[in-house]
């Protein structure tokens, strides 16, 4: 008679070790399943941002307002050379920055943006009203602003858009460099500076 109590907690052992492990699969899963989400969504947010700096960077107005700069500043870019930026560049172009990223810190990148102003208020303003009138444009910046974003933490050292916020800083690090050197680099610079403004990249 002993024997039948032993075999019920025998039996009662084997179904909590079955359900503990079942447990344990099921909480793996699930961090799988949201790595794999969080994961997707930046992937999202990254082919988006790229698509919108590729709209931007080859719009014939904003090249424009861009161009009307450079020559403000005595600056003036071999007229022959027709402008077009791709997404296998700007994919480069990103790659190349996220390495500089390595050496150089976020906070360091973001001390350069805020201390060196490459695209001024007026500027700003033109670029803004351009993306305005084009419902290409404003629809990808609407999208871009509505992705996910920390922007309900009070902490002001923790950037609203972390995501496309590294993303640009690696861009503008890059463009940074090539500035002076070939006008790709200064355009890809003022709009990255544009953009980081717009998603507010810099600690206030």
């Amino acid at each position: 008679m002993d024997k039948y109590p032993l075999i019920g907690v025998s039996i009662i052992a084997v179904v909590l070790l079955v359900l503990g492990s079942l447990s344990n699969v099921v909480g793996y899963q699930s961090v799988q399943s949201s790595n794999q989400q969080t994961i997707k969504e930046e992937v999202n947010q990254r082919e988006l941002l790229f698509q919108t700096i590729l709209d931007i960077a080859n719009n014939k107005e904003i090249q424009g307002i861009i161009l009307k700069s450079h020559i403000s500043r005595g600056i003036f870019p071999n007229p022959d050379v027709k402008f077009s930026l791709t997404k296998k560049q700007l994919g480069q172009m990103y790659f190349i920055g996220l390495l500089l990223s390595k050496f150089i810190n976020t906070a360091r990148m973001q001390s350069i943006v805020g201390k060196y102003q490459y695209s001024n208020q007026v500027m700003q303003n033109e670029i803004s009203d351009v993306i305005e009138k084009n419902p290409t444009l404003k629809g990808e910046i609407t999208k871009l602003q509505n992705s996910e974003c920390d922007c309900e933490n009070e902490n002001t050292t923790v950037l609203y858009f972390p995501v496309l916020c590294t993303i640009l800083l690696c861009i503008f690090g890059l463009g940074l460099f090539l500035f002076y050197t070939f006008y790709l680099g200064a355009i890809i610079t003022i709009i990255a500076d544009f953009l980081i403004t717009i998603f507010q990249c810099i600690y206030p």
